[in-house]
């Protein structure tokens, strides 16, 4: 993409791995947050779609990353929803 730059990698110390031994709920918050998360990622997606539809000429490119991105979004609700 034009105009993003890398300014800075860091590593992020504040999601534990989560080992076979360790006990499940550090997954499952895990998995809530994601969760909830891309749930509000749709809702904003369907604003945008409702938005652009009721456009006279809707841009048929917007329209048509709008359904990828919620495949996209709604595989991974119903991933992190399933039970591990």
């Amino acid at each position: 993409m034009e105009g993003l730059k890398l300014i800075e990698k860091r590593t992020v110390e504040s999601i534990p791995t989560v080992h076979k031994n360790e006990s499940p709920h550090l997954l499952e918050d895990f998995k809530a947050v994601v969760k909830n998360l891309t749930e509000n990622a749709l809702n904003v997606l369907n604003k945008i779609g409702i938005n652009e539809m009721r456009k006279n000429k809707p841009n048929a490119e917007l329209i048509e990353d709008y359904y990828l991105l919620f495949h996209y979004l709604d595989f991974l609700k119903r991933f992190v929803s399933s039970k591990s």
